[in-house]
């Protein structure tokens, strides 16, 4: 009897794909349901989009048929690049340890359990997810809130743009009487501008599309508010711009960080956006650094290392979590296969 819990995941992740390839599959599920990914087989689906990963989790299927709901789900549209494909217990850890923070680009970052929860709560909503799917989520849910309270590896507030913002102070020599410009109010730019503030930056300036929103973050941070359309004019006078939107194309041209670099001279600018939203100069911009998602992953794979006694903490709390959730899927599949009347005896 095989008794491996049917359960599947198709995806992309930043340690397997260059940024390109995830921006491409990105665009292809922006806004797309997992019913499409049902038609064609299954009890239930969960899509989970993040800065550095497009995955799905469906459960009642074979590894073959993984592919073709990945692209089902991206609208035929899906990138060159081979996914990743996990079956089984593979597929559950791979989610347990998504939730402890031990797959993200930062070790322990505080906002992947939300987004996590967020891709569930949507595919409840459908009614789109399993009976393994909904157990498999609410034991991640328990292994990550375990890793934070349990282990220093969720301890500090760590995250993607946590840890830009402490590049920008290490490039830059300090935060104090610098100017940062955050382009951007969603969870990203939020967090970024949070930290500026706490770390005591000279100046931060807040613009978004949304001038209500940039308002309320101004607010939250003590920035000052520059109209989206200032965005470029204001740059210039700015040491670092730090840019998390959703925005589907670039919000600032090559052109307009070249001519920002040379009118102060330098420039930290910090792409946390996915699809990525500052466009490369071609060639080297004295003055210039710029860094995206895949260059700040580069610039911490070293911290793994660092913090090994922290990782195998969180990596004990996911075995217990998944040995726990293994032990009922596994008695869930014998119960179905004994069928309502084993184990009875029938008199004659």
């Amino acid at each position: 009897m095989n008794r491996e819990p049917a359960v599947v995941m198709v995806g992309l992740h930043h340690r397997a794909v260059p940024v390109a390839v995830l921006e491409s599959a990105r665009r292809a599920v922006e806004g797309a349901s997992v019913a499409a990914v049902l038609a064609r087989g299954g009890r239930g689906a969960v899509g989970v989009v993040t800065c550095h990963r497009v995955e799905l989790y469906v459960e009642g299927v074979e590894r073959r048929l993984a592919r073709p709901m990945l692209e089902a789900w991206c609208g035929g549209h899906l990138p060159t690049a081979q996914p990743v494909v996990l079956g089984g217990e593979e597929a559950a850890r791979h989610l347990l340890r998504v939730a402890a923070g031990l797959e993200a680009a930062v070790l322990g970052d505080e906002n992947v359990l939300g987004q996590l929860r967020g891709a569930y709560r949507s595919a409840c909503r459908g009614r789109q997810a399993g009976p393994l799917l909904h157990r498999l989520f609410h034991a991640a849910f328990r292994a990550g809130k375990r890793v934070r309270a349990e282990t220093a590896l969720g301890r500090g507030g760590r995250s993607v743009a946590g840890e830009a913002v402490l590049l920008v102070s290490r490039t830059l020599g300090g935060l104090d009487g610098r100017t940062v410009l955050v382009l951007g109010a969603g969870e990203m730019a939020r967090t970024a501008a949070g930290r500026l503030a706490k770390r005591g930056v000279g100046r931060l300036l807040i613009s978004n599309r949304s001038l209500r929103r940039a308002r309320d973050l101004a607010a939250a941070t003590g920035g000052e508010v520059v109209p989206w359309p200032w965005r470029s004019r204001v740059l210039r006078a700015a040491d670092a711009v730090v840019v998390g939107t959703a925005a589907q194309e670039p919000v600032l041209t090559a052109d307009e960080l070249r001519d920002a670099a040379r009118a102060a001279g330098h420039l930290v600018a910090l792409d946390l956006s996915l699809p990525r939203n500052l466009e490369p100069p071609v060639g080297g911009v004295p003055g210039l650094t710029l860094i995206d998602l895949e260059g700040l992953s580069v610039l911490l794979e070293g911290e793994r290392e660092r913090r090994r006694g922290a990782v195998a903490g969180a990596e004990a709390i996911v075995e217990q979590e998944m040995e726990r959730w293994l032990t009922w899927a596994r008695s869930r599949h014998a119960g179905r296969c004994r069928g309502p009347g084993a184990g009875k005896v029938v008199a004659g």
